[in-house]
């Protein structure tokens, strides 16, 4: 039993991860449009982004399902 899958729909969690995708996409754009100036709020964007990263990824790994041996 996971707490997480009987608590949040897995649509819910599909979504969760694309919204993720696509910020990553945005930061990461605008890493390379402001690669001379870098701003300040750019640079806290992305390491909240890769903090949070952490997390989401341990989260999607531990639902994702097990291969079966044998």
């Amino acid at each position: 039993m996971n707490p997480l899958t009987d608590i949040i729909p897995s649509a819910y969690r599909k979504a969760v991860y694309a919204v993720y995708a696509l910020a990553g996409v945005v930061l990461g754009a605008l890493g390379i449009a402001y690669v001379a100036a870098e701003p300040t709020w750019l640079k806290t964007a992305l390491a909240a982004y890769a903090f949070v990263g952490t997390a989401l990824g341990a989260t999607a790994h531990a639902n994702t399902p097990k291969a079966r041996k044998g």
